[in-house]
């Protein structure tokens, strides 16, 4: 029987101990608390097993797996509140801290929405996380809006997801499924965002908010992000063309490499990186490029 206001919670994380203390708290001090919290560990070696195995609180569920990466960790999460037959699940991952209204700002639009995101807030300065964008589907590129929409009014209409603090409604999970384990990171929410656009209007709000905690090496590209961002446009371009009018291959690679090249240029200037860095960089960013040419020409 499933219950028309309840909300599981889903935090997945990866070595991140400290910042997810953090957002375990917070989401356990909103005032309009979830009914559940489903904490998937994605393979952490930071004791982060441990810590979880002496939280002793009824409403939270842990759940360990090998590290199969964040899109890993969503479709397990998700995929377990969906079974529990929670009606709202509430997306995060571990870096993310909400306000203690937050869960309860987000309720506020259900009659309007059935996808809806939070403004988030970088802790360390108060900045504004501008992410306000529109998913062009001729490029899998955004088109970055910059939260112009929020100015002057509380929400604005987006045609994309983000994991950090969406909260989606179960119907929509049954029409368009989990989120695809197959993106390992990136790309796994903007898909899962395009799709769910199809039956809702998602809403991003600045009257709910969290913040979010920036990583000391956030301004350097990892390996496995220059990777996976540029494989991924390909599998997010295999997965959505259906969907989509055709005939703008032209246009999809021709902002493809206009980023590419653009990408590498910032690496080669970049003065936080070593030149074997450098060179890792510009390698695993020409091997996603071609691992994800041949995903996207495979039958």
């Amino acid at each position: 029987m499933i219950n028309r206001a309840s909300v599981c919670a889903v935090i997945v994380t990866y070595n991140r101990l400290a910042f997810l203390k953090e957002c375990i708290i917070s989401v356990l001090n909103q005032t309009s608390a979830p009914d559940k919290i489903i904490i998937v560990n994605n393979g952490s070696t930071d004791g982060t097993n441990e810590y979880l195995q002496q939280l002793n609180f009824a409403q939270i569920e842990v759940i360990n797996q090998d590290n199969i990466g964040g899109a890993g960790g969503f479709n397990t999460g998700i995929g377990k509140a969906y079974e529990q037959d929670y009606e709202w699940i509430w997306v995060m991952d571990d870096d993310v801290e909400p306000f203690n209204d937050c869960l309860e700002q987000l309720l506020k639009y259900t009659e309007l929405s059935k996808c809806i995101h939070p403004l988030r807030v970088f802790k360390d300065n108060n900045e504004v996380f501008k992410w306000e964008h529109y998913f062009d589907y001729r490029t899998c590129m955004p088109i970055l809006l910059n939260n112009a929409s929020l100015k002057h009014k509380d929400y604005c209409f987006v045609n994309t997801a983000c994991f950090e603090g969406m909260l989606i409604n179960r119907s929509i999970v049954k029409e368009i499924g989990l989120p695809r384990k197959e993106y390992f990171i990136a790309g796994d929410d903007t898909e899962y965002g395009v799709m769910a656009n199809f039956y809702t209007n998602i809403i991003y709000t600045k009257t709910a908010q969290m913040y979010r905690k920036r990583v000391e090496v956030s301004s350097k590209m990892r390996p496995l992000q220059a990777y996976y961002e540029y494989r991924n446009l390909f599998l997010l371009r295999k997965t959505l063309k259906p969907y989509f009018p055709g005939g703008f291959s032209s246009l999809f690679y021709k902002n493809l490499f206009k980023d590419f090249y653009k990408r590498i240029k910032i690496v080669i200037k970049g003065k936080e990186y070593t030149f074997k860095e450098k060179r890792t960089l510009i390698l695993r960013m020409f091997s996603g490029i071609k691992d994800g040419f041949k995903m996207y020409k495979k039958k």
